[in-house]
């Protein structure tokens, strides 16, 4: 008889249903673990919302994980066993083809992503295929580890592998545009490694408070002042060093090249919707010698950076969780984080 089990699945752009589906049978050379905790991402709201082009439908979401071993395969040859708490790494680079051979693992050519390409982790149970577990990254979590905290390991891992491409550093001045988890992330990330002066820039007054515990220097509601103004004043009409636009908004990428100064850099990371497009003002990159950066993703080496940091507690990973839920209240959570209410929420299946 075929077991059953709770998951949120995507049936298309705005079809997300909590419902019952067969429960993964595990193979010879495969895992299965137990779902203990799920961030909810921005991107995954996205995908229910509006869909994403490599989504293969109906698909369990969900790539923020981590859960218990709960049965191991005959002819598994690995070093999991059951009981064993598990982090498990959202990208499956090939490893073989050349962005992967540069170190690029983030740009596969061939990149698997779980609650994408497979099942992932919005459901009671998470299959943990062969080739999961020979490209992913998968860790055993230290005792002392919460489930819960060990799912920002994989939004801070891209914001790592962002600072560390920009160079931030001691003394610089940051600009965070967007005080969501990713970006509150960049604040604490950015204190950590030496900038002098950060400046958070948010529409939402309760992100906005929200984002001082996390070590911004000045904050900046847009909503009610001109946030280009706003940092120039800061910077006594300098400009910053670096500027992470951080929200999915063109806006924000137009004013990101405003506030930055003289050789500034400027950080695209927050994807803006699929038929928005930015119009910049080239001149003023042009004559101020801007760098402009796209940025998403991470390789290998990223994630344990990230892995390090909230491990050793160097980043206080269980202050950004401001409400645990059940996977059932799915979109209650979805729409407490689109409204600003809540900074990283967490479910559990």
């Amino acid at each position: 008889m075929k077991e059953i089990m709770r998951a949120a699945v995507l049936h298309g752009p705005g079809n997300l249903m909590y419902e019952e589906v067969e429960k993964p049978q595990c193979g010879d050379k495969e895992v299965l673990i137990r779902v203990k905790a799920v961030g909810l991402c921005g991107s995954d709201i996205r995908s229910i919302r509006f869909g994403h082009h490599k989504l293969m439908y109906p698909q369990i979401i969900g790539h923020e994980i981590a859960g218990e071993v709960v049965e191991v395969g005959s002819r598994f040859t690995g070093f999991f066993k059951v009981g064993d708490r598990l982090y498990i790494g959202s990208l499956i680079p090939c490893h073989e083809c050349e962005p992967c051979r540069r170190g690029w693992q983030g740009l596969c050519e061939n990149l698997v992503v779980p609650g994408t390409d497979i099942p992932g982790g919005y459901a009671e149970y998470m299959l943990l295929t062969e080739k999961l577990l020979k490209h992913g990254t998968n860790v055993i979590m230290p005792e002392d580890a919460g489930y819960e905290e060990m799912v920002l390991v994989e939004p801070l891992a891209s914001v790592y592998a962002c600072q560390r491409k920009v160079d931030v550093k001691l003394g610089d001045t940051v600009v965070v545009i967007g005080m969501g988890p990713v970006g509150c992330l960049h604040v604490e990330l950015a204190k950590l490694r030496g900038a002098s002066c950060i400046i958070a820039v948010e529409q939402s007054a309760q992100r906005l408070a929200m984002a001082e515990a996390f070590g911004a220097d000045y904050l900046i509601n847009s909503a009610e002042r001109d946030p280009v103004a706003e940092v120039r004043k800061i910077t006594k009409q300098r400009g910053a060093d670096i500027v992470i636009s951080a929200c999915p908004a063109v806006e924000a990428q137009q004013q990101a090249v405003s506030m930055a100064g003289k050789m500034g850099v400027v950080v695209f990371f927050g994807g803006v919707p699929k038929g928005k497009m930015t119009q910049l003002d080239t001149n003023t990159i042009h004559y101020n010698l801007l760098t402009i950066y796209g940025h998403y993703g991470y390789n290998d080496s990223d994630l344990q950076q990230a892995y390090y940091l909230v491990v050793s507690g160097k980043l206080n990973a269980k202050r950004y969780i401001t409400h645990t839920m059940p996977l059932k209240d799915i979109e209650k959570a979805i729409e407490m984080t689109q409204s600003g209410e809540a900074i990283k929420i967490v479910l559990v299946p």
